[in-house]
């Protein structure tokens, strides 16, 4: 990456799908996004992707986390070594573990590694005081999100959809001023995204994932078993909540029995439905919806939002954006609101008590917490 100007943040983002690391860089206040810079990515090989998945649903101190946790690490300061020296970095993380009702969570990565090996300043561990303040500690691109809806102009109503490993709603008023007012966002977690279907393929085929959908265009939903999906106490809820892709796993021993294409489809079904679920039952009425994450690769997913859905939808790329870096730049925003001390999260968006300042500041030599 070119060397940056002021006010340039690197952020890095490695997803449930743990397939590999995402950095973007963005010019931002921490309140309004003036450019979008460079982006990179770096896959994970095989065996790394393994160590990960090993280690998916453990803690700290538990078999292969260390590992997995150097994996992340090395990847990211492989990719972060190429960038300015005068961009702070929001460092993420791999999440492993996400239990909100012990007000757990823990992102594999230490930012202060990667403070030390870079020679700049990392923002890092955005999730945790926002669960100690009483919030589930996800999602935390919604600020992006309201953020992204003045940059683009919208003026009504809106809502952003991320289909990542698991999936989560913006709802955003952009006619409020700050992301804090009382009504400007309200977020919370769906369900399932993507991390079904990749499992599933990867269980049944040895593939990473259902490119363009071209399973669930083969096969016929068991509209049975997505009845029963549907059924999930927390579905169609609005929030705050938050899932662990864990929360799900039922999912892949139902389809066990079906066709392989029908199990790919059923499991795309049980995302669109969710997401179908919480727009129909919402007093939220958003004029324009904006699909975004990797799910927005999957036509099939869609195409069938588009299709049984009343409102305007439009993926991220239809806005001019990049969908696979949304993730990442949010987490370069977010870096930006933790040095200016802006909140975060707040009870719209986590359930927290009251806006919070999320994240710890590492810099070569000292942390400030």
């Amino acid at each position: 990456m070119p060397h940056l100007e002021e006010n340039w943040f690197i952020g890095c983002m490695s997803g449930t799908s743990m397939d590999g690391v995402d950095i973007a860089a963005i010019r931002t206040d921490g309140q309004k996004i003036l450019e979008f810079g460079p982006t990179a990515s770096k896959s994970f090989t095989p065996d790394e992707i393994e160590i990960l998945h090993m280690a998916r649903g453990k803690w700290p101190g538990e078999k292969g986390v260390n590992q997995a946790a150097r994996i992340v690490e090395e990847t990211h300061l492989a990719l972060l070594m190429e960038t300015s020296p005068e961009a702070i970095v929001g460092f993420h993380g791999q999440t492993l573990a996400h239990d909100p009702e012990n007000r757990k969570t823990y992102q594999a990565g230490d930012g202060q590694y990667l403070a030390e090996n870079l020679g700049k300043t990392v923002v890092w561990d955005f999730r945790q005081q926002d669960m100690l303040n009483g919030g589930e500690g996800a999602p935390l691109a919604p600020f992006y999100h309201f953020a992204l809806a003045k940059y683009l102009g919208m003026t009504e109503p809106c809502a952003f959809i991320n289909i990542g490993g698991i999936t989560n709603i913006s709802f955003v008023d952009p006619q409020k001023g700050e992301p804090v007012d009382n009504g400007a966002l309200i977020a919370f977690d769906i369900g399932p995204g993507n991390s079904l279907i990749d499992k599933y393929c990867n269980m049944k085929r040895n593939l990473p994932f259902d490119r363009d959908g071209y399973f669930a265009f083969m096969g016929k939903a068991d509209n049975d078993l997505i009845r029963k999906f549907l059924e999930h106490e927390q579905l169609g809820l609005e929030g705050p909540k938050s899932f662990d892709i864990h929360d799900f796993y039922f999912l892949l021993n139902q389809v066990e029995q079906l066709k392989f294409e029908d199990g790919v489809t059923t499991l795309a079904e049980c995302t669109i439905q969710a997401i179908s679920t919480v727009l129909e039952r919402t007093r939220f009425k958003p004029k324009h919806v904006v699909l975004c994450g990797g799910g927005t690769k999957n036509s099939y997913i869609v195409a069938r939002l588009k299709e049984i859905l009343s409102m305007e939808i439009h993926t991220a790329e239809e806005w001019g954006l990049d969908s696979q870096y949304l993730e990442a730049q949010a987490f370069g925003f977010l870096a930006a609101r933790v040095l200016s001390n802006l909140p975060t999260s707040a009870p719209g968006t986590t359930g927290c008590e009251y806006p919070t300042v999320g994240g710890r500041i590492s810099q070569p030599c000292k942390t400030k917490t």
